[in-house]
């Protein structure tokens, strides 16, 4: 379990993931989808984290047959992996926003595709709404910037989140 990672870890390690995307796509593979967990604090792998993320990369191959795992690792963000997915990016970023909806923990998933040129496919290009905010309910972004909730309730959440899955997968 990794806890406590200072921000120049932290900055380091969100520059190697977009080192490794850059790579694969100049590799020519696309769509991308990283996946990644969004879970506020310094540790990035509380219990039940690796439960989620094993689910995430198993309901991923279901979602979307013939995906490839390009990479796999764990820094100081937490678990990480890429995968080229076969389809035109939309539909793809429309299975993995289902996936991020299907169960209450799924709400810590991040998984952003890139279509050429790596270019994010957002919520917002499907015409969806932005991202729910773990405390209540309004755009995550909207809260994040106005500091509309603690960093202790929010990290909090995201544990009951984690633990309400117990350590089978968060069916």
């Amino acid at each position: 379990m990794r806890c406590g990672a200072s921000g120049p870890e932290l900055l380091a390690a969100r520059d190697r993931r977009q080192e490794l995307l850059e790579r694969r796509a100049a590799e020519g593979w696309r769509p991308l989808i990283a996946l990644s967990l969004a879970i506020p604090g310094a540790e990035k792998t509380p219990p039940g984290a690796a439960a989620l993320f094993a689910w995430a990369e198993r309901e991923l191959s279901r979602a979307l047959p013939g995906q490839r795992l390009l990479h796999r690792s764990e820094d100081a963000l937490g678990p990480f992996a890429v995968f080229a997915a076969p389809g035109e990016p939309p539909a793809v970023k429309a299975r993995c926003v289902a996936l991020e909806e299907a169960r209450p923990a799924a709400r810590l998933l991040d998984l952003d595709v890139y279509a050429p040129g790596l270019v994010a496919v957002d919520r917002a290009a499907l015409g969806l709404p932005p991202r729910a905010c773990l405390c209540c309910g309004e755009p995550a972004r909207a809260c994040i910037r106005a500091g509309r909730h603690p960093f202790a309730e929010l990290a909090a959440r995201a544990r009951a989140l984690l633990q309400a899955t117990g350590s089978a997968s968060p069916r």
